[in-house]
């Protein structure tokens, strides 16, 4: 009897493991190859050099000590620093001045303000509009012919558009990063903040609790995971940040990042000139600093553990 129970049990195991194989094979496949494959084989051309005349790719760490050159010398080595820099810029801006202002508009979304309902439209807005449209609208309000060029004519004053120009282009990037980057935040942050218990928020406006204590002393600390999850993943893609350059300037103009550096090793826009092995070390060395400074965010933002 046991016996006939024990084959009964691992029958309906097997189907049920098959079961979930067969809804699984294809994202399994899929992972393997665009994800364990694809980055297998980004690790090993990182390693290696193109042939001369047909010959069979070489192992060398050339790749790398390129990377070191371009960093550290100069010409394109000033074009790669620069790139890293803006990098950190996008993303210090998304941090330092995008989350903030995030909170802060979730905070008003929460208390319900008068004319809420009008703000959320216009901060939901860009995220209905196609990032392509919303790129070509904000182009030509401040490009040559558009309306600030028209203002400052008016006025009598030479306008340049900004997009031209070294380092108003890479500030009018960031600009309108931040400001069309509300969206995904305020989804998040918003619903992190309808879940607090509404007795507790009317105690503390009993008590008196002003507006500002009752976000950084209430509010804040309660929705503190999301937000702490925001930063950490924000920091795992650090130096992946990027805004549409391809779509604005196409690197020119000092607006070159690590992202779009790759892009155009890969592709070839903007030089004709190509390097797989190049991008892969430059990638390869990304992750490297990258990984570390999860970690050690990841320790700020949880703090100790308890056990």
């Amino acid at each position: 009897m046991r016996k006939r129970i024990s084959k009964e049990k691992r029958r309906v195991q097997f189907q049920r493991r098959m079961f979930m194989f067969t809804f699984l094979a294809l994202p399994i496949l899929s992972f393997l190859i665009f994800y364990v494959y694809a980055n297998f084989n980004s690790i090993v051309m990182a390693f290696q050099r193109p042939g001369y005349e047909g010959q069979a790719d070489r192992w060398s760490m050339e790749n790398f000590i390129r990377v070191k050159e371009l960093f550290t010398g100069d010409g394109a080595g000033g074009e790669l620093l620069l790139a890293l820099l803006n990098t950190l810029s996008l993303w210090a801006a998304g941090m330092l001045i995008g989350l903030p202002l995030s909170v802060l508009a979730c905070y008003f979304f929460y208390v319900k303000l008068p004319g809420t309902k009008l703000f959320r439209a216009v901060m939901y807005l860009p995220q209905i509009i196609t990032s392509s449209a919303l790129v070509v609208l904000f182009k030509y309000a401040v490009g040559q012919g558009g309306p600030l060029d028209m203002v400052m004519s008016a006025a009598g004053q030479e306008y340049v558009n900004p997009l031209t120009s070294q380092p108003a282009a890479m500030l009018t990037i960031i600009f309108y990063c931040v400001s069309f980057g509300f969206g995904t935040n305020i989804i998040v942050l918003g619903s992190a903040m309808n879940s607090i218990n509404k007795e507790m928020i009317e105690a503390a406006r009993v008590d008196g609790c002003t507006w500002s204590k009752e976000l950084t002393k209430i509010i804040l600390p309660t929705i503190w995971p999301t937000v702490s999850t925001i930063i950490i993943l924000s920091t795992a893609g650090i130096l992946g940040s990027t805004g549409p350059i391809l779509a604005f300037t196409k690197g020119e103009a000092g607006t070159m990042t690590l992202s779009f550096y790759i892009y155009r090793l890969v592709s070839g826009v903007g030089t004709g000139v190509t390097d797989l092995n190049l991008a892969s070390a430059i990638g390869i060395t990304m992750t490297l600093v990258s990984l570390p400074l999860v970690f050690m965010v990841k320790r700020v933002v949880y703090g100790k553990e308890e056990r």
